[in-house]
Order: C-alpha cells, then structure tokens, then sequence
C-alpha cells in the first residue's frame, strides 16, 4: 500500500455571494514504491480457496454467495491457476495442498460432466480442459492427464479444422460452423506446443504452425491487435479482448521457444505492446472486460502467458528486447501491485482492479485475475499512481478507486454502470482536478426502476465536506436513463464552488425505496445545467418564449396546444450530438407531431415525434423518435412546433422532454430483421445453434423485450408480421410497440410450441395498426413461463426469413493489399516450398507466387488463396529460376508489387570434395579425399547447420566465426546417405538428402600413404617399403595379372603389421580396411 501525503483542506466561505468555495492543493504527489513479494501469491492462493474452494463438491463456486459452481471452461482455467500456484510456492504444506488439489479439481469436474467432453459443442472449452490437461501430466507424470489432452485436442483439430471457409482455421462450436475464433485457435496451437514438448510428435508442432500462421493473418491486423472472430456473414469482427491477446502470446512464445524462430518472439512482444497501450485507462492499468461472464476474468489469462513472455525476454541480449523488457517489466508490476493495492480484508481484489471493492458479491472468476498476477510476474518495485481525472468530461462511474456493496454491469448506452446501488453504498474517484475557474454543477447519468434515490457529494472522505446533493427521481425502468441534474449547493442552500484537486465521494442515501438507480457516468460544470442540459429531464413549462399555448399550473405540463403552437428553450446543449428523443405526453382522440427545430421557427428540422390518439388525457406516456445527430451537435437553442392531426387544435399535452445519444441504424421493415441486432434490450440472451444466432432465455414473469432504432416501413403501411421461434413449452406471445414500451400497439404474434428450443416455425399476425415512416419499435415477450426462442421478424414477405444471408462484401478501396511478411524459404529435394504471413488487408484475397530467371518469367504462376500462408515450387521450377516474387491480389484483381526473393541472398551450403569439387549424387570418390561442408548465411544469422552420413551427425557450430567442417571418410569403404539440413533465424530451412560412393584404389592407398607421412602418423623404413609394395601391386595390375596384384597386398599387410613403432593404430586400421578391400575385389 501507497502512503499518500495530503494536504489539509482549506475552506472559504465567501458570504458576499453566499457561496462555499472548496480549494485544495494537490492531493496526490509521488508514492512510495512497493514491490509485492512471492509470499503474497501464497496468501492469494490461500484466500481465493478460502473463499471460492468448495472441498465436497471438489469445484470452485461461482461467486461468493456459494449459490452455484464455476462454469465448465472457467474451471478449466482456474485448475491452471491451482498448477501455476502449485508451481511458485516453496512452502511444502502449501505445495502438498495444491498439489492434491489438481487432483481433485480434476475429479470433480470428472463428476459432473464425464471424462469425454467432445459432447460439448464448444471447441474452445474442449481446448482449455486439454490444455490444462497437458500441463497436468507435466506437474504430475500421470498418464491420464495426457491421454485427455491428446483425445481432446485431436478431436477437435482432426474433425474442426476446415479450408472451406476463410482457407482454414478452426470452428468455434463443433454444432454450428458460422464462425471461427481466437478463443479456440489460439489456445489450439498452444495446446499443440505443449503436446510437442511432452510427445515430441512432429505433427504437433505442425498442427500448432498451421493454426498459429493461419489465425495470425485472419484473424489479427498484423501489428499486436488480435481480431475476435471472422464470420461467415460479416466477415472479422476486429474485438481485442485480454484473453486472445493472451492465448496468441502464449503460443508465439511457445514456438519461438520449441523453433528458435525470432519471428515468433516479436510476435508476442507486439501483441503486449497493444495490450499495454490499448487495453488500459488513461492510469495504464488493464480494464475491466465486464459484463461479459467471459471476459471478466480474461486477465486471469493474459498474467499467466505475460509471465511466459517476461520469463523468455528475461534471458534476450538483443537490444530491442531489453528496451522493451525494461518498460514491460515496470507495467506489469504496476498492474500487480496496484492490483494487490485494491485487496479487501480477506485478501480478495475484484475483477476491476482500479478499485477497492470493500464489500459486496466477489466472483471467483474475476477475483483469479490478481492471485494469477501476483503468481506469475516477477516481484519489483512500483509506485502507486492515479491518473488525474478531468471533472468536467464524463468519469465513467465503473472507474471508481473505492467503493462498497454495488455490481458491475452492462449499461444499454455501453460501458458499464453501477448497478444495485443501496442506502449506504458509496464510491470514490481519486487525483480529480477541478483547476482554478472551480465546479457549481453535477450531472449523473442514471437509470431507475423506482423511485430513485439521492447522491451526496463529499470531498476527500466519506465524511468530508458535502458539496451537493443530487435527486435521482425514478424514470420508469433501470435502462430508461436521464441525465439527473443540479447545482451545487451545501446544506444551509449555499451555492458551492470546487476548486484544487480532490477526491470525490458519491455516497448513495434513500429516499423511500431499498433500491436506487445505476449509475452509468458523471460530470461537474462551470454552469448550472439544470436548464440547459439536453439529456435532462427538461420540464415544458420552463419554456423561454412560446405562442398558442398554455401553462397547466396545477400540473406544471402544456395544454391547450393549438395547431402551430410552439415553445422555444434557449440554450439547450447536446454536446457531441443528440441522436434520439423522448417526450411525456398525454392525448385524446386525434393526436398530432411535435416538431423539433432548432434556432428558430424557421431553422432546420432536426427530427419529428409522432403522438398517437392515447385515447385519454389522464394517461401519460413516452414516446420517442429519432434525431439528426448531425444536426442537434452543440449549443442550441430548441423550438417544439405543435402540429394537430388534419390541422386540428389539442394534438396533445406535453409534460416533459429529453434527448439521447443512443443511435440508430436504418432497418427496413420489409428485409430480414435479426432479433439479436436489437439496439438495447432486457431479459434476454444470446445463443447459437442450427447455423443462427437468436434471442434466447426469455422468461415472460422478467417483463423482458428488445427495442430497434430505427424500422423505416416507407410510404405504405405493411399489412402482416411475420417472425420465426421455437419453443419447447407452449410459447407466449410478442407485442409490437411503436415509439415506445407503452406507445401504439401495431401487432400481435402468438407463439405456441414446436416441440423444442431449435425447432424453429414460422408465425404470422395481422398489422392492425397502419404504419409508416421510420419508428423505433419495441418488442414485448409476453407470458407466465419461458416463452421461446427467436430468431428472427419481417414485415414484408415471410420469405425473407428463409432467404441465405450473403457474406457482407467490404468496399472496394482500389488500394492493393499490403505485402507478405516473414517469408520462410525451405528447398529440399523436392523442390522449395514457402511459407509467410498477410496479408492482413480484410479485402485480401489471395497470394500468387512467381519464378523469374534473368528477368523473365519461368513456369507458371502458383497461387493460393489468403489464410493458406504456404506453396510449394517442384524442383524441377526451382532450378531454371534466380528470383522468386510474391505479391497480394485482392477480391477486385488489384495486385500489390510484390516482394522479391533473390536466390543469390538465401542462406544456402556447399559440399565439396578437395575443396572445389560439388558432391554430386550417385557420384564415386575415392577414400584419402576430403569432404568440406560449408555454409554461408547471406544475411541471417544460421540457427542450425548439419549434415547427418549413415546416420552420423556432423554439426556446425552456429556461433563460430568459420561457417564450415572437414569430412574424412579414409577406410570407410562403401555406400554412403547424406542429409543436409541448414536453417537460419528467420526460419529459411534448407534439407535436402544425397547419396554417394566411397571406394579405394592404389592411387588413393598412395595418397593416404603420403598424407600420414606428413602427419607423422607413419614414419621411418615402412614408408619405403609400403610404397614399393603399392609399386609391384600396380606393375601386376597393369600387366592385368590380378592374381599377383592380390600377393603383393597381401605383402603390404605383412609389412603393416611388422611395423608395430612405426605407425600409429588409427593409420594401419585404414590402410587395412583399404588393402583388405582391394584383396576382396580383385579375388573375385
């Protein structure tokens, strides 16, 4: 924990203007650096089982209510969070209890769910239990373990991977193929690392290069961002999340470390580079991924594979890697630390770790994130720090540095919001700077079901000076926001003014209901928004000016509105633009259009808001339209022109009127409308299956319904609806609402059931009220029970629901695409076959790959379509070319440059025999002559040299200054099979095999004769005496008298075994070998 110094702060009361001005220096100077240490990730591990560990059912719960256990793939990860805790810790107590605790995580999941897991339709869940099951048999030697992990992994590679679509990858759900994700084949190829390293198994390595060089062209954008998925009907949805910047670092550090191949290292580094830059505040700390059950805990992943990164920069010399390791060094320190920093009295920090959540519901997933952390990156010192936060632009409330009791949730206008907040809770925002010019206003974004609640506003401590309080009144639902307004004021009702930096309390007190609102953001002011905030709940009868029309005192609403009345505010601001409007009216029988002009009666029309005949003056509703967001953008002021049906007086009476940023997107009432694309809904989900994606989860007693912004049904008004379901009870019905949840009922689809959740049937209804024009539509589920399944609505023909979606066709930019990258060359006897990655342009299409000889083409041209990454070149192609080019063409034909290749920079080798003669295959040499391996780099440093005869291995050393080795076959005689492999850092691979004959001769008998002479491996008279004998055996030979050629040989080894001092053992074995040899072949 940080000491902070603070400073008092000073209060001026100014009773001039009876104000109360609130000044402070600097709250937060430079902390004092801490370094967490290896024994808090034993206490870590031990408050996470302590809290989360349930021993009887031998599974983690889910959060800690204790009320369900973790879910199937999360606990897949959690039990590689028990092993990498198992792993770090020294203490033997400890390490006995984690250690039986991978054992029994594994048994209870055997439990629940069997121990084939191939029936879960999610490959990635399959693939996290296969990883996790790989490391297992690592730590435990038990050969269960690897047996999950290879079933599991070949299961799904053998049976998902698929060229069809995107040129390979793996699909994410084994029972639908609409989609293949990082989730699953990222982890793939890590997985299949580590089966290589336990196996040794070639094909896994294999496996884990295809997926990784698949997935890194289709599914990154090539510098560190790592893509989501890539779908068959929208193409690469560019989300990067912590966990697939995780898995994708992970499997580059581990091919790099299984290859050696540097590419993979600066892949990984890349890829922390974007996590570090991209997925952090404005603190550098790593965000909260939540809602999403999934993500929330993706930091949990992302420490473990960092800390295999960390681990592998620790040992690089390279300069490169030591600039970045220092800086990531420092980062993920900060991370943990601030992290820890954030622990609350059991030792749990909660998923988001720029807070201190003191108290209230921890899930297990999100709170393994800090425990992973402290176990997997390297203890050093790191300063606390906070970022200042600015007042006056939105803090998003999800921000908070300390707080107690609320959730975090998903918040319909994204980010993410505070929700269950009751009396007592509080939260806290550090370091805000209010500068010298001072705050007098507050804004909170706020949503709420009840009656809503007050806000306090307190400065530097939960009981520090009050500064403001803001009403949140109710607004009809916890997704129907407003911007919740007021000037600050302390409680004797003087204004106050905040100047200097502090830290800001939001305390959350009761005004009659146990639960509040949501909090979504917040904001101070330099004025007083009360009047001119567009997002405000904006009362009618504030109006500046206005004409045919009156002021309902009693009610504080608009009435007897005559046609063409209008009523102008002044001033109103809508910031970065206003796309949407809702008005509180009232309306008898003929209803009528407010429009929304803004400047003047004569400015521009930034949107019209049709009122319906309501039918009753008593009954209030809300009703919404759309608005020019291009045209409500800044400080305006706003006319409302009142228009009665047919130029009728009394189109309505109007109470209140806000606006919205929420945009729209123009949906066609005739076309295929996917449920799920709704813009913000309730009580439902999402879910996969036969090939769609639909709304599923719906429980009609939850009041669940979805809403879409906009529906344009044109000129004429459709006459049926007709929608798609399924339900395996007796379904329910869906009401259709426009321009509100309790605007215009236009129809009504009664869905009854088909016998199961995937058993979808078409459902038609009337549309009993006619509609044009453009709307916002609500649909409302409605019944007593789960209801169904939906998939998806037309208000055209019902044949569209049936009708193919096509793939969405990106634009054609005219631009090639980028060039290939990391181009590996590998020739072997075969030929030479190319491996690369890109392009990464999404319009890329595919790669050709030509052969030029003195400047002109050769052969014909290879291509292959993008995401394939490798071709292959037949030697006999390969000899006739000096140059190959590979270029990128995209889907239009438009190609790239290219790259050019030249042969002449390739690492290559060259096997000589007496230093300038090339080995040729099938070739015969004789036996005192001396083979030279030698190679040349050409640019890349070599990573492996090596040529193996007869199954004996000769390697280079890649280190030495003098690229080559000599080979000496005197006295072995006979057939000899060479490969030469010879691989550089970039991964270039050159193998290639031959075959040749090593024999002897009187000539070559000579030569060795004379080469240990020299050496001093023979000397004195037996020199003399072996050379005449070589002499006679010649003299026979040429008189083609074998028979006495075969005496004198038998002579020379008479001679050889006499001269026991005169020469070494190593030089008579070989001249033995050679004279026994010729013996053999002329006595034949």
């Amino acid at each position: 924990m940080s000491a902070m110094k603070k400073k008092l702060l000073r209060l001026v009361t100014v009773p001039l203007i009876a104000a109360l001005s609130l000044t402070a220096t600097p709250a937060f100077g430079h902390s004092t650096a801490h370094a967490f240490t290896s024994s808090d990730a034993e206490t870590a591990i031990q408050a996470f089982n302590a809290k989360f560990w349930d021993p009887g059912a031998k599974m983690f719960w889910k959060d800690s209510k204790h009320s369900n256990h973790q879910d199937f793939w999360v606990e897949a990860e959690l039990w590689e969070l028990v092993m990498d805790a198992y792993q770090h810790t020294n203490d033997p107590a400890l390490k006995a209890q984690l250690r039986a605790q991978i054992d029994d995580l594994y048994e209870g999941t055997v439990a629940q769910y069997g121990e084939d897991w191939t029936n879960n339709p999610f490959n990635d869940d399959i693939m996290w239990w296969a990883m996790g099951a790989a490391r297992a048999y690592q730590i435990t030697g038990d050969t269960k373990y690897l047996e999950q992990a290879q079933y599991h992994f070949d299961f799904v590679y053998d049976t998902q991977w698929d060229d069809s679509f995107a040129s390979g990858g793996i699909w994410w759900l084994n029972s639908d193929h609409s989609t293949k994700n990082a989730c699953i084949n990222f982890p793939a190829a890590q997985a299949a690392v580590y089966l290589y390293n336990i196996t040794g198994e070639q094909r896994y390595l294999d496996a884990a290069t295809r997926i990784f060089k698949w997935g890194k062209t289709m599914l990154t954008d090539g510098n560190g961002k790592i893509f989501d998925r890539i779908e068959v009907e929208n193409g690469p949805i560019p989300d990067a999340t912590h966990y697939n910047q995780a898995t994708f670092i992970g499997a580059a550090v581990g091919l790099y470390q299984a290859t050696g191949n540097a590419v993979y290292l600066d892949d990984a580094v890349e890829a922390a580079q974007f996590t570090m830059t991209r997925l952090v505040d404005a603190n550098g700390l790593l965000n909260y991924e939540g809602p999403n059950g999934d993500l929330k805990g993706g930091k949990t992943i992302l420490m473990r594979n960092l800390g295999y990164l960390q681990d592998v920069l620790a040992s690089q010399t390279d300069s490169k890697y030591a600039s970045f390791r220092s800086s990531f060094n420092d980062w993920a320190a900060f991370n943990t630390e601030m992290a820890w920093s954030h622990k609350n009295g059991e030792s749990i920090v909660d998923g988001n770790w720029a807070g201190q959540l003191l108290a209230g519901t921890y899930e297990s997933w999100s709170s393994a994130s800090a425990v992973q952390a402290l176990t997997a990156i390297a203890p050093q010192e790191a300063p606390l720090r906070y970022a200042a936060k600015d007042p006056f632009n939105k803090i998003e409330a999800e921000r908070y540095n300390s707080g107690t009791g609320f959730v975090l949730e998903g918040a319909l206008e994204g980010s993410l919001q505070l929700g269950g907040i009751q009396p007592g809770y509080f939260a806290a925002y550090k370091n805000v700077n209010f500068g010298s010019n001072g705050a007098i206003g507050f804004i909170a974004r706020a949503a709420s079901g009840t009656g809503g609640g007050n806000i306090e506003i307190r400065l530097d401590a939960l009981d520090g000076p009050k500064v403001g309080t803001l009403r949140v009144e109710g607004t009809g639902g916890w997704n129907n926001y407003i911007d919740a307004v007021t000037l600050l004021k302390d409680d004797q009702g003087n204004q106050s003014t905040i100047t200097g930096t502090h830290d800001v309390y939001l305390v959350f007190s009761k005004t009659k209901d146990d639960y509040l609102f949501n909090l979504n953001w917040f904001k101070f002011t330099t004025t007083d928004p009360t009047a001119t905030d567009a997002y405000a709940n904006l009362k009618a009868e504030n109006f500046n000016t206005s004409e045919g029309l009156s002021k309902n005192e009693a009610g504080g609403y608009l009435d007897a509105i005559h046609n063409g009345a209008y009523a102008s505010y002044k001033g109103i601001d809508f910031g970065t633009g206003a796309a949407g409007v809702s008005v509180r009216v009232a309306s008898g029988n003929q209803g009528g259009q407010i429009e929304v002009k803004l400047d003047s009666l004569q400015g521009p029309t930034a949107g019209v808001i049709d009122v319906p005949a309501l039918g009753s003056w008593d009954n209030w509703v809300d009703i919404m339209a759309t608005i020019d967001d291009k045209l409500a953008v800044g400080v305006h002021d706003v006319y409302l022109i009142f228009h009665g049906k047919d130029g009728s007086d009394y189109p309505l009476n109007l109470d209140q009127f806000t606006f919205s940023t929420v945009k729209g997107n123009r949906l066609d009432a005739a076309g295929k409308l996917e449920a799920e694309n709704y813009t913000s809904a309730v009580g439902v989900g999402r879910e996969n299956g036969g090939g769609q994606t639909y709304l599923a989860g719906i429980y009609g007693p939850n009041k669940p319904y979805a809403m879409y912004n906009y529906i344009d049904f044109g000129t004429n008004s459709p006459t049926k609806l007709h929608l798609q379901a399924a339900s395996d009870t007796s379904g329910g019905t869906v009401e259709v609402r426009i321009d509100g949840m309790n605007g215009p009922v236009i129809a009504t689809a009664t869905v009854t059931g088909t016998g199961g959740w995937q058993n979808f049937q078409v459902f038609s209804a009337d549309v009993t009220t006619p509609v044009t024009g453009k709307h916002i539509v609500f649909l409302l589920f409605k019944g007593n029970d789960w209801l169904y399944n939906f998939d998806k609505f037309t208000f055209g023909d019902a044949s569209v629901l049936s009708a193919p979606t096509p793939p969405r066709e990106p634009v054609n930019d005219g631009i090639p695409p980028s060039e290939v990258e990391n181009v590996q060359v590998n020739r072997d006897d075969e030929g030479i076959s190319l491996n690369w990655d890109g392009p990464y342009d999404i319009d890329g299409d595919k790669v050709q790959v030509l052969l030029y000889k003195d400047g002109q083409q050769v052969g014909t041209t290879v291509e292959v379509k993008r995401g394939v990454q490798t071709a292959a070149i037949d030697g006999a192609a390969a000899a006739q070319s000096d140059t190959i080019v590979i270029r990128t063409v995209d889907r239009w034909g438009v190609a790239s440059n290219g790259i050019r290749i030249e042969a002449a920079n390739q690492s290559s080798y060259t096997f000589t025999v007496d230093g300038t003669e090339k080995v040729q295959n099938g070739s015969i040499y004789d036996d005192y002559q001396i083979f030279t391996f030698r190679v040349a780099a050409n640019g890349h440093s070599i990573k492996a040299a090596q040529i193996t005869i007869n199954g004996e291995r000769y390697e280079l050393d890649p280190q030495a200054a003098e690229q080559q080795l000599d080979i000496d076959f005197a006295g072995q005689l006979g057939t000899k099979d060479a490969t030469i492999i010879v691989e550089d850092s970039q991964g270039n691979r050159i193998e290639q095999s031959l075959q040749f004959e090593i024999t002897t001769s009187v000539n070559s008998m000579r030569q060795l004769i004379t080469r240990f002479a020299e050496s001093g491996e023979l000397a004195g008279p037996i020199i003399t005496k072996l050379n005449n004998a070589l002499d006679q055996v010649q003299h026979q030979l040429d008189k083609n008298h074998q028979d006495q050629a075969v005496k004198h040989l038998q002579d020379f080894v008479k001679h050889l075994n006499k001269a026991n001092n005169d020469v070494k053992e190593a030089a008579k074995q070989i001249l033995h070998a050679d004279a026994n040899a010729l013996i053999a072949d002329l006595s034949k």
